[in-house]
């Protein structure tokens, strides 16, 4: 086999597996949408009253569901899809500036409320948690429309265009 033969077979293993990791990251996204006002509601609900048991055990489930799938996502971003999109879908700076922010926004946030065990912290500190989960919420609201309107399209016209 030789070096151009090589180098197409190694871009279309590359290429499939962008999709893949396209088709789950967009997966992942359907999955998170429906829970980002209970988590926005259950930020909100603790960081006003963050004594409350209950309030800790609601902001803990929500966080519990949303916590392994923003994970996955922000590492498989940091992983394979920012790089694969500063190299070949063609997104203007300003946009990909953007979600850079965003995405650096996101892992803050994460950090914030991983450091916080809900049913553990200090009032203060579950009220802090509260304010980023609600934060989160917005921040993730925003960042899937991006994807949806800017983010997925460009990267869906690179891999038609390869």
């Amino acid at each position: 086999m030789n070096a151009t033969a090589a180098t197409a077979k190694r871009e279309a293993g590359c290429d499939a597996g962008i999709r893949h990791l396209f088709e789950e990251l967009n997966r992942e996204d359907l999955e998170l949408r429906p829970h980002l006002l209970d988590a926005a509601l259950a930020g909100l609900r603790l960081s006003l009253n963050p004594g409350s048991n209950a309030l800790r055990c609601d902001a803990a489930e929500v966080w519990g569901f949303i916590e392994p799938i923003i994970s996955h996502h922000l590492q498989a971003e940091d992983d394979e899809m920012l790089s694969w999109v500063d190299r070949y879908a063609h997104i203007s700076a300003d946009v990909l500036h953007r979600v850079r922010q965003c995405h650096r926004k996101l892992r803050k946030l994460v950090t914030a409320i991983e450091s916080a065990r809900f049913e553990t912290v200090t009032d203060a500190e579950a009220a802090e948690a509260g304010r980023a989960l609600g934060a989160l919420a917005v921040c993730l609201d925003d960042a899937i429309d991006a994807e949806e309107r800017k983010i997925f399209p460009a990267i869906q016209k690179a891999i038609r265009s390869e």
